[in-house]
C-alpha cells in the first residue's frame, strides 16, 4: 500500500497538471479524481501506459526538467492507487472530490469537473452498453459530465443541481459495486 498523498503533494500534482496541461487535458484534482474513480470502477483494467497520455490530452507532455516528469508520473500513479484503495476499502463512505464555490446561499458543490473526469475515464476504459439500472446510474453522472447536456443544465435551478449531488455520489458507489461483483 502506497502512502496517501500529502496536501503538499496534491498541490504539486495540481501545479503539474496546470503547467503541462492544454485544452484537452485534465487540469485539476477534481477532474483527476473522477477519472481515477471511473478507472478503478471499470470492468476493464486500463494500464498507466494508456491513461497517462489521456490525462495529458492525448500524449505525455514534453517536460522541462526530468524532475518534473518523475514527480508527475510518480504522483499520478500514487493518486490513481489512492482513489482505487479508497473505493475498495470502504465504498460505502467513498466521497468524490467535488469542488466547492461560495454562492449567495453559502457553499455550493460543483460536480462538473469531477463528472467530466469520470466520463473521460469511461471513454478511455471503453465501457460498453450497461444494463438499464447501471445505465441510469451513469446518466446521473453524465448529466453533469458531457457537453451535450449543457443545455439541460442551463435550465436547472441551483437547487435542482445541488439535489443531484447525492445521486452522483451514490451512482459512483453503485457502479463500483456493480463492476466489482463481476470480478
Amino acid at each position: 500500500m502506497l502512502p496517501l498523498l500529502s496536501e503538499k503533494e496534491l498541490v504539486r500534482l495540481e501545479d503539474l497538471l496546470i503547467t503541462y496541461g492544454n485544452d484537452y487535458s485534465v487540469l485539476n484534482l477534481a477532474e483527476l479524481n473522477g477519472f481515477f474513480t471511473a478507472l478503478a470502477s471499470s470492468p476493464i483494467t486500463v494500464t498507466p501506459e494508456h491513461w497517462l497520455p489521456a490525462v495529458a490530452g492525448g500524449k505525455v507532455p514534453k517536460f522541462k526538467k526530468p524532475a518534473h516528469e518523475e514527480a508527475y508520473t510518480a504522483l499520478m500513479l500514487r493518486y490513481a492507487s489512492q482513489v482505487a484503495e479508497q473505493l475498495s476499502d470502504d465504498v460505502d463512505h467513498f466521497e468524490p472530490l467535488f469542488e466547492e464555490n461560495e454562492g449567495e446561499q453559502g457553499s455550493v458543490i460543483v460536480m462538473e469537473e469531477w463528472c467530466f473526469g469520470y466520463m473521460r475515464g469511461t471513454q478511455i476504459a471503453g465501457w460498453t452498453e450497461l444494463p438499464p439500472e447501471q445505465d441510469q446510474l451513469l446518466k446521473a453522472i453524465s448529466l453533469h459530465g458531457l457537453e451535450d447536456n449543457f443545455e439541460l443544465l442551463d435550465q436547472m435551478s441551483e437547487e435542482d443541481i445541488q439535489a443531484c449531488v447525492p445521486q452522483v455520489v451514490e451512482a459512483a458507489r453503485e457502479l463500483f459495486r456493480y463492476f466489482n461483483k463481476l470480478h
